[in-house]
């Protein structure tokens, strides 16, 4: 089928999880659902998920124009997506933060992170918007051969706090994708040993660096499915639920529809159709692959970079 008028060929939809994200859940969630069993997934402050008929009113943030790099001497075949959820000073890790002793495969150390940027600024990389990945991967244009997109899951704070600053001193833009319904109203300060999520404050403040699209309003859950083995909801509720959630996001996101993240990665070729329907125009998934041509245009392949991820396994992901 063909996405309306803008001529991305969508091919079929995969089997109902990626693939490559399948070996990556096996060695991780259990270890994961531990911690949010450990300690509550909403902090203290979240009272209730954000209301469904009010927007998060972001209409100043910046949106970027898609950049014409038509004189760029050598031109990508791929670009890597980065995936990061929590970005955690070493300073401040505490006991909630391990699990069985090792760190929270979700956390990536703030020292970690900078050293990351860091090196991608040092070796020239361009970070990319949305709207000229979607132009590289339909074929409208060419992005420079040292391009990269850097996107976050959940909308936690510390993402805010430690991983903002540091976008902005090397002056790279990323993509946040936001479980809209645990957004807060009010500001609070930050608890780094809490799990908290961001404030509409610090949307605000954080829009100049971060292009927020959705992650469900209140889906990112996994319960048993009819086979009796963990699944996203999005594979285990009606097809009504889902559309309703995601129309929810969107319309708290002021009608920005231009990406989605599957949660854990996983989806089926409902999903794909329930995404297509609500306009979205690209998805994202989780597979140890840079996103190049030919790829599903709603099921772009996303690099997890993790805390065990050395500075050597980085520099392959993004190795041109």
């Amino acid at each position: 089928m063909e996405r309306g008028g803008e001529g991305v060929k969508v091919q079929a939809a995969k089997a109902a999880v990626a693939f490559g994200f399948l070996i990556f859940l096996s060695m991780m969630v259990s270890g994961f659902n531990f911690v949010v069993d450990e300690y509550d997934i909403l902090a203290v402050e979240h009272k209730g998920l954000f209301p469904a008929d009010e927007r998060f009113r972001l209409h100043a943030c910046r949106r970027e124009a898609s950049r014409d790099f038509s004189n760029e001497k050598d031109t990508a075949a791929k670009v890597p997506v980065l995936l990061y959820h929590h970005i955690i000073s070493k300073k401040d890790l505490a006991d909630s933060h391990y699990i069985k002793g090792k760190l929270n495969p979700m956390i990536v150390l703030k020292e970690d992170f900078e050293e990351q940027m860091a090196y991608l600024k040092k070796e020239g990389y361009t970070t990319l918007t949305l709207s000229e990945l979607y132009d590289f991967l339909a074929r409208k244009k060419e992005v420079p051969a040292k391009s990269v997109v850097i996107t976050f899951d959940d909308g936690y704070k510390d993402n805010y706090v430690e991983a903002y600053p540091i976008l902005k001193k090397y002056d790279y833009t990323a993509v946040s994708f936001l479980i809209t319904g645990h957004i807060t109203s009010k500001l609070h300060p930050y608890e780094p040993g809490e799990i908290q999520y961001l404030s509409l404050r610090e949307l605000e403040k954080g829009c100049g660096i971060f292009d927020y699209q959705s992650h469900t309003y209140s889906l990112h859950k996994r319960e048993k499915s009819r086979f009796n083995q963990e699944a996203s909801y999005l594979l285990t509720k009606e097809k009504k639920v889902i559309e309703k959630d995601m129309l929810t996001s969107i319309v708290q996101l002021d009608g920005n529809k231009q990406a989605f993240a599957y949660p854990y990665g996983e989806y089926s070729p409902a999903t794909v159709n329930s995404i297509v329907k609500l306009g979205f125009r690209m998805a994202f998934t989780v597979e140890k692959k840079a996103a190049e041509r030919g790829d599903h245009i709603y099921e772009i392949p996303r690099l997890p970079v993790v805390a065990e991820t050395s500075m050597e396994e980085f520099k392959k992901y993004v190795k041109p």
